[in-house]
């Protein structure tokens, strides 16, 4: 009988004692199952130059990248002010939520088309569209120039290069995935914090086309360093697999991983849109608009790398609830009453955050990554984030809308309340994969 594509857990105990000091988690997956793979020391060989390489590689992907989305608020504000003086920030919030939105849920297709083609070509295509996208960005003048290049265009090929920059790191790190998956996101958020210092000044210096052709070719650099270090390991795999698995969300665990990944998304790229805007609802000068989304993104990028690394210590799921929790403590009872009152408490607050979400980004795909079969990553991972993409289509023009509507301190509650949202729901994925057998000192 053929066995689910989303294995169940098992739970081994090292001790026969009531108080089993230790209990490990392990994906039944037949010979490809994680115990497998840790006795087969060439399966995995993380600690190998080419595994490096390869991180070393996708993190340059990222940056550009991804690193452009995360830094996306500088110059969705910049156009608010000037091209599109005439439209609402929730109106121009829908040319960053295709840009976003296309980014997650066409990894759906990408994942599929890693595994049967390979990284090389995918880098290729990615790469180039992508920086044809920024030199086009330069000449937009009008609503639908901005979202055909930056929202569909940009979206397409930031697809492409993200969902294979994280994937490919499944074919060399298992022990170290955590970690590995923390520096490779860590890539995206030094763009987010290099980038808005880099349009600030560039900016007033040389204007919007200039700005933007210089971030182009900065781009080009790192894409055409990263194709050459990045590559797969396994072979690749003439496959018809459906491209969304609709058999993994008869996983409870799954489902709820979903949920939480959801509400993640929406805060995250919310945050990282809005923030400038925020800053200037709120009143406060133009520096804090772009000091405050590098500040952002600068935290994250601790937030990606050192979770990453306790994650393998101490259990992806363990980790990434503590991060949930400290970080909606400090939204709720800081940011919420305090944030918008001075400019210290503000960079305060968007430091945490930015730790914390960083955290998230890292994470999430690594927990996801423990719910099925190293072959199946790819296409797992498109799917959770096929659902998430959802929250970022929406996350601008709503946010926006409060912003435009209310005050930006209903705008932090919205977010305080959707997070709590999401760690109900990452707490009900991690008791379900204990069987619903909740224990706490259980690396997991």
């Amino acid at each position: 009988m053929r066995r689910s594509s989303v294995p169940e857990p098992r739970i081994i105990s090292n001790q026969q004692s009531d108080d089993d000091q230790l209990t490990k988690i392990e994906l039944e997956s037949g010979s490809d199952s994680p115990r497998d793979d840790e006795d087969n020391k060439d399966v995995f060989p993380e600690n190998s130059r080419e595994a490096w390489i390869c991180l070393l590689g996708s993190f340059l992907m990222m940056f550009p990248s991804f690193g452009f989305q995360t830094a996306i608020g500088s110059v969705q504000n910049y156009i608010n002010v000037h091209q599109l003086s005439d439209y609402s920030v929730s109106d121009i919030g829908w040319i960053t939520a295709v840009l976003v939105f296309l980014t997650l849920f066409l990894g759906v297709q990408v994942g599929p088309l890693f595994d049967r083609y390979g990284s090389r070509l995918l880098m290729i295509v990615g790469s180039l569209a992508n920086f044809l996208c920024y030199i086009l960005l330069a000449q937009c003048s009008e609503y639908w120039h901005f979202m055909l290049c930056l929202g569909i265009l940009g979206g397409v090929s930031s697809a492409i290069i993200t969902t294979v920059s994280i994937a490919v790191l499944s074919h060399w790190f298992y022990r170290r995935r955590g970690l590995a998956s923390g520096i490779c996101m860590a890539g995206s958020s030094t763009g987010g914090a290099v980038i808005p210092l880099m349009l600030r000044s560039l900016f007033e210096k040389y204007g919007w086309i200039w700005s933007i052709r210089i971030v182009a070719f900065m781009a080009l650099g790192c894409y055409a360093l990263g194709v050459c270090l990045v590559k797969e390991r396994l072979p690749t795999k003439d496959t018809t697999k459906a491209v969304i698995d609709f058999r993994a969300f008869a996983s409870s665990r799954l489902c709820f991983l979903s949920v939480a990944v959801f509400s993640f998304e929406f805060i995250i790229f919310g945050c990282a849109a809005l923030l400038p805007t925020y800053v200037r609802y709120a009143d406060m000068s133009e520096d804090v608009q772009f000091y405050s989304l590098t500040l952002l993104n600068s935290m994250s990028l601790f937030g990606r790398i050192i979770p990453g690394f306790a994650a393998d210590q101490l259990g992806r799921f363990n980790t990434l609830l503590s991060m949930v929790c400290v970080t909606l403590i400090i939204m709720a009872a800081v940011w919420l009453p305090y944030g918008s009152h001075s400019d210290a408490t503000l960079y305060v607050v968007v430091a945490i955050f930015g730790f914390g979400s960083g955290g998230w980004l890292s994470l999430a795909p690594v927990c996801a990554g423990q719910l099925c079969r190293t072959e199946d990553y790819g296409r797992f991972y498109g799917t959770i984030y096929s659902v998430a993409s959802f929250g970022v289509l929406l996350t601008v023009p709503v946010g926006g809308k409060l912003l435009q509507s209310t005050t930006p301190n209903v705008l932090i509650g919205f977010y305080s309340a959707l997070l709590f949202v999401g760690l109900i729901s990452l707490t009900l994925s991690r008791w379900a994969l204990l069987d619903w057998r909740w224990k706490w000192c259980v690396k997991v």
